[in-house]
């Protein structure tokens, strides 16, 4: 039987970027991305996993969580951001660009919205 698999290490390993306080609000992006480029197979929990591990080592990224749809990926962020509009064009270009380079293949988002997270302090 080999060593103990403890989950705390995991999580530290992934949130390489400081987590200090930051003077920006966070916003919770949600978003539907699609494959631009066409129909793709249905992506399963390990083909997003780089995608998630990719935001969550990104800077100004709060939390992360991505669900494989049958047509694509719902996707939410909470990020630090001026404002909404800073907050959404962050998210768009992040859930793409980090598709994209996790293997997903070329993302369009097909809808978006943003609030200001719960208790919408500073991060």
């Amino acid at each position: 039987m080999g060593p103990p698999i403890v989950t705390a290490e995991v999580v530290h390993m992934l949130n390489l970027v400081s987590r200090a306080p930051s003077a920006l609000p966070v916003w919770i992006v949600q978003l539907e991305v699609g494959h631009a480029g066409g129909s793709r197979p249905q992506p399963g929990d390990d083909d997003v996993e780089p995608m998630v591990e990719l935001l969550c080592r990104t800077e100004g990224v709060r939390s992360v969580a991505v669900v494989p749809l049958r047509t694509g990926l719902a996707v939410a962020l909470g990020l630090d951001a001026s404002d909404a509009g800073a907050a959404l064009e962050r998210g768009r270009g992040l859930a793409v660009a980090c598709g994209r380079y996790a293997g997903l293949g070329e993302m369009a988002v097909r809808r978006a919205h943003v609030a200001p997270a719960p208790g919408a302090g500073r991060a």
